[in-house]
């Protein structure tokens, strides 16, 4: 049975965890599927992402009952790997948090560029109450968006975070009723869809390299990334569509 379903909706991939019976525990199957989905939507057919959880939770992180949990970090290389791959995808991905995230699905959701949140959803910061530490990228995700002091706080208490906090606090974009949540999230996704697929996928990865670059680097990072932007046709078809007075219609490549 299928631990991850792909869907696609016109130009819009969704990626949906299918475990419900555990709250889309990951276990090896899972990760797998994960890994090849994100590959699926490298696709040019593909203008943007949505990914979300099966019935009450979004993904509550490692399957603990997993016959292998002797060494925690096993698997972390294959699953970190998926994870830059979701950084690095060059079309925005957009999480639907529908229920709760827990520890590395905590992270997961994290790592996703828009972050659309059910209003009875959490995020739980579960690592050290296992005596473990965060992973696959929590640290670098809360950090880079709470700062240091409220980061560690957090993590080290362990505590679900409500939705109203989690969005004060900048870590999701958006809430919503959780009834509407999949409708808003296919709206944001094709909104993105709709827009300059090249363009957004270089600002992506302009932003992650702003954090931990100079000034002069990421102005440098900019220029190449402008050369390249401006050899697509979508920036042919903005500057035909500015011309004409018209909406530009995005195609990629």
């Amino acid at each position: 049975m299928s631990a991850v379903k792909v869907e696609m909706t016109g130009t819009v991939q969704t990626i949906r965890l299918d475990r419900p019976d555990v709250l889309n525990a990951l276990n090896p199957e899972a990760y797998d599927q994960l890994a090849e989905a994100i590959r699926m939507a490298e696709d040019e057919a593909v203008r943007a992402v949505v990914l979300t959880g099966t019935g009450r939770g979004f993904c509550s992180g490692h399957d603990l009952s997993d016959a292998d949990n002797d060494d925690p970090a096993a698997g972390l290389p294959e699953v970190n790997a998926t994870m830059r791959a979701i950084r690095a995808l060059r079309k925005p991905v957009i999480a639907a948090i529908n229920g709760v995230a827990a520890g590395g699905g905590m992270s997961l959701a994290l790592c996703c560029d828009v972050k659309l949140m059910a209003r009875s959803a959490r995020l739980v910061p579960a690592f050290l109450d296992l005596g473990l530490v965060p992973d696959m990228g929590a640290s670098w995700l809360a950090a880079n968006t709470l700062g240091y002091g409220r980061a560690l706080e957090w993590l080290v208490s362990g505590e679900a975070l409500d939705a109203e906090t989690a969005l004060e606090w900048g870590l999701v974009n958006v809430l919503v009723d959780d009834g509407e949540l999949r409708e808003a999230a296919q709206r944001k996704a094709d909104e993105l869809a709709a827009g300059p697929t090249l363009a957004i996928g270089l600002t992506k990865q302009l932003l992650s390299t702003a954090l931990s670059a100079s000034f002069e680097d990421t102005m440098e990072w900019e220029a190449r990334f402008q050369q390249i932007v401006g050899r697509s046709a979508d920036y042919a078809e903005s500057l035909a569509a500015f011309r004409d007075r018209r909406k530009p219609k995005f195609q990629g490549k």
